[in-house]
């Protein structure tokens, strides 16, 4: 008995389903996501899942393709997280006015986006040289996830490099668990070794 193309989407996708809600890695999960995408026409719920989880399985290492399979999604329905990742796979590429859109309309859908957030106010600190207007954002992503190392040290670098060396050392110092000369050699690397920290 020969399986039908329909028949044969819906065991891709429902595979695809199971395979996201049990937390398999990208090992297993992407060639189970790329069938689906070569099954499934576009404009497809199907196919707009695959793009979706494809493209932030790939972004790290493939971020052209992750920013082509984001557009497609994002052209089928737009949602934050999508913008998200397609903000990162513009950053890893270079292309900072391109990742910075796509921050802003991620925010525009989801203002608490903490990835959107966290994200757009590195960028505006370190590829747009703007400390100063990257503190709103990463101040709301580090209230956001107090606890998350990464966040706190963007927002501290911001802190650092808008002139605010204090209150980046205090941050920094809870971020790296205390460690106040590891805190300060960082803080003078950050804004300049003739600034006293």
């Amino acid at each position: 008995m020969m399986i039908t193309p329909t028949a044969r989407l819906e065991r891709l996708l429902r595979s695809a389903r199971w395979g996201l809600a049990h937390g398999l890695g990208p090992r297993d999960l992407v060639p189970m996501l790329e069938r689906l995408l070569a099954a499934a026409p576009r404009g497809s719920d199907a196919r707009l899942l695959a793009e979706r989880h494809l493209a932030r399985l790939l972004v790290s290492r493939h971020p052209f393709r992750a920013a082509r399979l984001a557009r497609e999604a994002l052209a089928v329905a737009e949602d934050e997280q999508t913008y998200a990742v397609l903000g990162i796979a513009h950053t890893l590429l270079g292309n900072f006015r391109s990742a910075r859109r796509a921050y802003y309309r991620g925010l525009a859908l989801d203002p608490g986006s903490v990835c959107c957030l966290h994200n757009l106010g590195h960028l505006l600190d370190v590829a747009f040289e703007r400390p100063a207007a990257a503190l709103p954002y990463l101040a709301s992503a580090h209230r956001a996830l107090p606890d998350e190392p990464e966040v706190a040290a963007s927002y501290a670098h911001a802190l650092g490099r808008a002139g605010e060396l204090e209150r980046a050392r205090v941050l920094l110092r809870g971020a790296l668990g205390g460690a106040a000369d590891a805190a300060d050699r960082l803080l003078a690397e950050w804004v300049g070794d003739d600034t006293e920290v």
